[in-house]
């Protein structure tokens, strides 16, 4: 009989027990939301100058992931490319373009990646070269690197460009390319992405810190 009172005693206990802890368990925690505000945005290729092309392909977004993808780029004898691969949402974005190739600068790349998650930024290369001097795959960012070109005259290069939006959110390009082309420069941009939460009324793009440049010389001559 006693046995039987215990038995009980414990199969209520344990019923309040899971009555108690079963409310914590039902559901699984909700995703956080991201930051008011935020917004992720990404372009795999754009050009300026003589020859124009817009962004391309181009995403962004508030929310949730958007991806978009282009077979390849080759309007225009200046810029080609392939397998353009782009990405946004609220927090982050991303960049990919392969078989970069600008012919005037003697630029090719097998591979140019940037990405922006939180706020941060990072730029990658993959067998990337130009006028003969194989690039850094990770390169600091904001390294500039000017070309002599003969015929041309002195090109820039920026690796892993970063630079803060007046709104307060960062951009990573991982190349700009600028071209001091007879009758008008040009200016070619691969793969480039912004994310960060924008701050309302926008403070001028100088009142944010910019990294050093570091630059190395590369004279070409053919």
């Amino acid at each position: 009989m006693r046995h039987r009172t215990i038995a009980r005693r414990l199969a209520t206990t344990g019923l309040l027990a899971t009555g108690l802890v079963a409310p914590g368990l039902i559901g699984a925690p909700a995703q956080a939301a991201a930051p008011h505000g935020a917004e992720g945005s990404a372009y795999g290729l754009t050009a300026s100058g003589p020859v124009t092309v817009p962004p391309v392909p181009a995403v962004s977004s508030t929310t949730e992931t958007v991806r978009r993808s282009l077979v390849r780029e080759d309007r225009t004898k200046l810029v080609k490319a392939s397998a353009l691969d782009v990405s946004a949402s609220a927090a982050r974005a991303r960049s990919s373009v392969a078989d970069l190739s600008v012919p005037a600068a003697k630029l090719m790349a097998g591979a140019v990646t940037a990405t922006c998650d939180g706020g941060r930024g990072s730029a990658n290369l993959a067998r990337a070269v130009i006028a003969g001097k194989r690039l850094d795959a990770s390169p600091p960012p904001n390294t500039t690197v000017p070309v002599d070109i003969e015929g041309v005259g002195r090109a820039s290069l920026i690796l892993n460009k970063q630079e803060r939006m007046a709104d307060g959110r960062l951009a990573v390009t991982a190349m700009e390319l600028n071209l001091p082309l007879p009758g008008k420069p040009a200016t070619v941009r691969a793969a480039s992405a912004t994310c960060g939460k924008g701050h309302g009324p926008a403070k001028p793009p100088s009142d944010a810190p910019a990294p050093t440049p570091v630059e190395h010389d590369l004279p070409v001559t053919g």
